[in-house]
């Protein structure tokens, strides 16, 4: 697949380092109130999604698979020369980690992610299928002004503070169309991990956003579905780490820091 863009923040030989995958209508400017905090205390390695920020759009038709997703980030440790690190991903991007975590879990010394319900639903049933398919045929039909209208737009987001807002809501229209649509109707169904044996093998923790009421049947199944996963409760939304830098840098620092020892 083509080669998703990573800024380094650091020496990613200088200790464990962090690598940061954000989610959709974003860039890895989305951890810009996280990024001075996190950097005090790991080599950060932040990673732009296919078709978002400076990473190229969806090529061939196999790039789209988790797979592909995952090969280009294990490309990317590689390529660093890291042998292990952490890993943080935010709503898509938390798909794309976990998922790289069960690949190779021998590479990763702990994991976090926030709220993302792609993880947990039922992707493939009637429901989501049609709510899928009705996001598609909107986008395909009203292009960038529908994609404007995307819950998840920062736009349309409450709660950001300026300028990250503008910053973000301007990246999000330089986000590539087509990509995006193969991104939501192609990878992000395959990223659910409803159904399957999928708990994690290495320390996790979810950092939940408690104030995105949609999510938060999905945070009270995990205890059940993956009893040793550490749970932060922090006051914020989808986008937590935006909402409340503060208590999200705090909950990942210190989770980090006791496995690191």
């Amino acid at each position: 697949m083509p080669r998703m863009f990573h800024e380094l923040v650091g020496d990613p030989s200088d200790g464990v380092p962090l690598l940061l995958l954000h989610g959709m209508f974003a860039s890895r400017r989305m951890w810009d109130l996280n990024r001075d905090a996190l950097a005090a205390r790991f080599p950060l390695i932040l990673v732009d999604l296919p078709g978002h920020g400076a990473s190229p759009p969806l090529a061939a038709e196999e790039d789209a698979s988790p797979a592909a997703m995952v090969a280009e980030l294990e490309r990317i440790r590689a390529a660093l020369g890291v042998d292990r690190w952490c890993l943080c991903g935010q709503s898509f991007g938390a798909g794309v980690t976990l998922h790289y975590a069960l690949a190779h879990h021998a590479r990763v010394v702990a994991q976090a992610f926030t709220n993302s319900r792609t993880l947990f639903r039922d992707a493939f049933g009637p429901a989501e299928t049609a709510i899928r398919e009705d996001r598609i045929a909107r986008i395909t039909a009203g292009g960038r002004e529908a994609m404007g209208n995307e819950t998840f737009h920062p736009r349309n987001a409450r709660r950001f503070p300026e300028p990250i807002k503008a910053q973000l809501a301007d990246d999000a229209e330089r986000v590539d169309i087509a990509t995006y649509l193969r991104l939501i109707g192609e990878t992000s169904p395959a990223l659910s991990l409803h159904g399957r044996d999928a708990r994690p093998r290495v320390p996790t923790l979810l950092v939940n956003g408690r104030h995105e009421r949609a999510f938060q049947p999905c945070r009270a199944e995990l205890p059940t579905l993956w009893p040793e996963v550490e749970i932060a409760d922090i006051d914020g939304g989808h986008a937590v780490q935006i909402e409340n830098p503060e208590g999200f840098n705090a909950a990942l620092s210190g989770f980090l820091g006791r496995q690191l020892g």
